[in-house]
């Protein structure tokens, strides 16, 4: 759910402070390096106890301990992993019980009565891959799919937006989803120019690209050509259901850029709506786990038994052992979105929604004290529930399920925010909606569609800066990385991003442009103190955005200039005045001075 468009439009972390939810976490001392060989031969003979029982008896159970060698492929990687996975043993612990008690029948009742308790020991190994997924793999074979990703990525300069950036390196985790594709978080591959993919125990490093990414949801799709090297690597299988609390669950990966696959486990401690910190200002369900998440786990997988209950993506940095798992709502919505060949984004129902806890404004809605019904405190204009919902309606229901006093409805047995019910659907899904209008009860029908507006506070990836040089004037579209990067305070832009946001101005304007630097030269001597604003008109036009600035800044062939070019801001004492009988010798020589390839970059 986009929370942009309903919060207010412009926080303290706009200018540039650390999300209070990172990527990166406090080390943990619980990982546990996971060997990939296995040493299951040699503990398969481990159920020699069964001769034990006496020599006379060893051939009444001895068919019992010789089918457990044969299905032992299938349990043995139990013991590898053993250090790490204490449940995993414990389908192994299951049929010892079992078999022990079918020696003990064959003595009481006699040679005869052998064959009688035998069937009773054949049912029990058959018992032991029950656990394991319909395509009977072990848990070391399924770990094979997991791969280490090394990425070489180029950060853009937002300062400087017509310089190239500047290169790094990083590590994540991925895992086999079908052949030739795996999943990993896109924070692991974002503004990505080489990515590497490599197989535990293999030297080789395979390329990969980005097939498909979702910025707003954290979550990747990488696809390989050569498919050759996971040939009989099984997909890890994804649950069908959100775990609950107190689940026991491992996450797997190469956390601190480790060679070797790390297991830490531990347990569900919470499930709710939280802020995404790749994106900073979207909000989706999330799995709270104490299990260690440190750098270098993002993209790997999270287990619960044999199946992926979600994606292993960020930590609490102000907390120990609190990491959060991307879960299989969010991945299955990411998996459905791309079904077309294309990822559209989250639907967004571009409402902010106030709990009606206190009891008199409860008689003042005239609503009973049962708990239900929660307030609409804000709508954005042109948003998918602008025509269905008002401010001051409360809602009392919203597809049949009903809203409690907190906002909260409850979604497969899950408390979970009202927000989510947009969580699950996509454009042009419907909403009914039950509310109180008036003292009346209505009933309302709202289709749903993303909010583009969002997108102006969330961080922007995979893509060059965009920019218009004119006369040593920089103008550049306000987004989120623009403002970290020249450092604007959020009050200085605070009332054009809620018009533009929450106020309908996305629906006329492409972009608020706004003048973020001056590169000294003649042609704009003495105009470098206006400092920075926010462009509002070029020779009394009102500017709609970049492209729009740009063709008033740079009129197409054949187009007379006037004398003068006058740029209005907003909240300046005086326009900027620009001669244009001097303006392309100038633009000529700044882009020469400061090595400005292009005048603009608009897409």
């Amino acid at each position: 759910m986009a929370e942009g468009a309903a919060a207010a439009p412009v926080d303290p972390e706009l200018q540039g402070s650390v999300p209070a939810v990172a990527p990166a976490v406090e080390e943990q001392p619980e990982n546990v390096t996971v060997e990939q060989q296995m040493p299951a031969p040699a503990e398969a003979p481990a159920p020699a106890p069964a001769p034990e029982p006496a020599p006379a008896e060893a051939p009444a159970p001895a068919p019992a301990p010789e089918p457990a060698p044969a299905e032992a492929p299938a349990p043995a990687p139990a013991p590898e992993p053993a250090p790490a996975e204490e449940p995993a043993p414990a389908p192994a612990s299951e049929p010892a019980p079992a078999e022990a008690p079918a020696p003990a029948p064959a003595p009481e009742p006699a040679p005869a009565e052998a064959p009688a308790p035998a069937p009773t020991p054949e049912p029990a190994p058959a018992a032991v891959p029950a656990p394991v997924p319909a395509p009977a793999i072990s848990l070391a074979e399924a770990y094979r799919g997991i791969v280490k990703v090394e990425v070489v990525n180029c950060t853009p300069d937002y300062e400087t937006p017509w310089q190239g950036g500047s290169f790094g390196r990083g590590t994540g985790t991925g895992f086999l989803v079908a052949p030739g594709l795996f999943m990993t978080n896109a924070h692991v591959v974002a503004n990505a120019e080489k990515i590497d993919i490599s197989l535990f125990a293999d030297a080789r490093r395979i390329p990969a690209r980005v097939k498909f990414v979702a910025h707003d949801a954290d979550l990747a799709l990488l696809e390989i050509d050569d498919a050759k090297a996971f040939e009989g690597v099984p997909c890890l299988e994804f649950s069908e259901e959100l775990p609950l609390l107190e689940d026991t669950v491992r996450a797997i990966g190469y956390p601190i850029g480790g060679n070797r696959l790390s297991v830490t486990r531990g347990i569900v401690s919470r499930i709710d709506t939280i802020p995404y910190a790749h994106p900073r200002n979207v909000a989706h369900l999330a799995l709270q786990v104490d299990a260690a998440i440190n750098p270098g786990n993002s993209g790997g997988p999270v287990l619960k038994d044999d199946k992926v209950i979600g994606v292993a993506f960020q930590g609490l940095q102000q907390a120990n052992s609190t990491g959060y798992v991307i879960p299989m709502p969010v991945i299955r919505h990411f998996l459905q979105d791309v079904q077309d060949g294309r990822y559209d984004g989250y639907v967004d129902m571009g409402v902010q929604f106030q709990p009606l806890e206190n009891r008199a404004m409860r008689r003042y809605y005239e609503l009973p004290d049962n708990g239900l019904g929660c307030l609409v405190a804000d709508v954005v204009k042109g948003a998918s529930c602008a025509g269905a919902l008002q401010v001051g309606d409360v809602v009392m229901a919203v597809n049949g399920l009903p809203v409690d006093a907190t906002a909260m409805i409850e979604l497969d047995g899950v408390r979970v925010r009202l927000e989510e019910l947009a969580e699950r659907s996509f454009a042009g899904d419907k909403v009914q909606f039950t509310i109180l209008r008036g003292g009346e009860v209505q009933q309302t029908e709202a289709t749903l569609a993303p909010l583009s507006s969002v997108r102006i506070l969330s961080r922007q990836y995979d893509e060059a800066p965009r920019y218009v040089v004119f006369g040593g004037l920089v103008f550049q579209p306000l987004n989120f990385n623009v403002v970290q990067a020249h450092q604007v305070s959020s009050a200085f832009v605070m009332v054009e991003l809620d018009r533009f946001t929450r106020g309908g101005e996305s629906a006329e304007k492409e972009d608020i442009v706004l003048l973020t630097r001056t590169l000294p030269d003649e042609v704009n001597a003495r105009v470098n103190d206006t400092g920075r604003g926010i462009v509002t008109r070029v020779n009394g036009v009102e500017v709609r955005g970049l492209a729009h600035l740009y063709s008033l800044l740079y009129p197409a062939d054949g187009q007379p200039r006037p004398e003068y070019t006058v740029i209005e801001l907003a909240d300046a004492a005086r326009p900027l005045v620009i001669d244009n009988a001097s303006v392309d010798d100038a633009n000529r020589r700044i882009a020469e001075r400061y090595n400005i390839p292009e005048a603009s970059r608009l897409k």
